[in-house]
């Protein structure tokens, strides 16, 4: 790998924690499309990303990523209407 970047869009695994250098935050990689990666987030967010602007996740970033979903859980439990 270059500098910590995917060398082509096969190096990016589905399923896998990257970090979006554009975005300058952290997702769970959804699927590609060439040169191009589906990403998303726990909150519902998705977007694509070149394969090339994209690195693999530290451990920070993965248990960010965690909490952020687990914030998303709890506010929509706190925000139903009854």
């Amino acid at each position: 790998m270059n500098l910590g970047m995917f060398d082509s869009p096969d190096d990016v695994p589905i399923g896998a924690v990257v970090f979006d250098k554009d975005w300058e935050m952290p997702a769970e990689v959804a699927g590609k499309d060439g040169y191009f990666v589906d990403l998303r987030r726990p909150t519902g967010r998705k977007w694509r990303a070149r394969y090339n602007r994209l690195r693999p996740a530290s451990a920070w970033e993965c248990r960010q990523l965690i909490a952020v979903g687990r914030l998303h859980i709890q506010r929509q439990k706190g925000a139903q209407w009854t």
